[in-house]
């Protein structure tokens, strides 16, 4: 639950530190300068798929010092440094106490959408090739629904993928192009083989749209191409993926999964990606 810090809640929770440090006077009211509220914020700092933002207190007349960083989290301190988890405009304020009282401010702080990072370890910056985690287990499922990615198909073992499909190379760039190459053959799923029949209308180049994703996961893209009369339907990971939406719900620089699937539809296909 977030916690909200208003004037009397603080003087009550600092009220031992308060009078302890304060001096009376003859009518025994606490008596110094009102402390004035006032600090700085960094630039946000992106760590992985976080943002980290520094602030420090300008304050004068204050030695206590209660921040609000807007996500329904506090703390204390003349300086702190707090992680953000989500990005968007957020509303922080310090409250201050002082021989004179208490005071506070407030400050809008602007966080880098969570896609962003994501789009930055999904192309290295420029562009990256991904190919399927082969041995890893269950590196491809099906489920009914994204809160069920197993229960149509939970996977084979590790080192189990078809060689036609683990060397299949997705490169993702900055620009928003995706291109792939199944190097000879792909495994086609109504085939149950690895076939290169259909290898020239496989082999792509398309571009997508990136942004935020609609559901579960961090960030989500979308294959600009349709399907054509003689053209196999561009696809990530399986030929089989259902429809054009792709959903990143995991990342780091060397490992990705991918839900292929709306997350109001069915099936919904996890696929597990590693960088080449």
């Amino acid at each position: 639950m977030k916690t909200i810090w208003n004037k009397a809640a603080w003087a009550v929770a600092a009220g031992p530190l308060l009078f302890t440090a304060c001096k009376k006077n003859d009518k025994g009211e606490l008596s110094g300068p009102s402390p004035q509220a006032s600090y700085t914020v960094s630039a946000p700092k992106t760590v992985g798929l976080t943002s980290q933002v520094t602030f420090t207190s300008t304050s004068t007349d204050a030695f206590l010092y209660q921040w609000d960083f807007g996500d329904g989290t506090t703390g204390s301190g003349q300086t702190v440094t707090h992680t953000y988890q989500a990005g968007g405009t957020i509303k922080t304020q310090l409250i201050v106490s002082g021989r004179g009282g208490t005071g506070f401010a407030t400050q809008n702080v602007v966080l880098p959408p969570v896609s962003d990072a994501v789009k930055r370890l999904l192309t290295g910056g420029s562009s990256k090739t991904w190919v399927l985690q082969r041995d890893t287990a269950a590196a491809i499922t099906v489920g009914p629904s994204d809160s069920d990615v197993v229960g149509y198909y939970a996977g084979g073992l590790a080192n189990t993928l078809p060689d036609c499909q683990a060397d299949d190379e997705y490169t993702f760039s900055n620009n928003n192009t995706l291109t792939y190459n199944s190097k000879g053959k792909t495994f086609v799923a109504g085939a149950a083989n690895c076939d290169d029949a259909k290898n020239s209308a496989l082999d792509y180049t398309d571009t997508y749209t990136f942004g935020s994703a609609t559901g579960s996961g961090f960030a989500q893209l979308d294959l600009a191409s349709t399907p054509t009369s003689g053209s196999a339907r561009p696809f990530i990971g399986v030929t089989d993926a259902p429809d054009f939406t792709y959903r990143i719900t995991r990342i780091t620089a060397n490992r990705m999964t991918i839900r292929a699937g709306k997350s109001t539809g069915s099936p919904v296909f996890e696929l597990k990606f590693k960088a080449k």
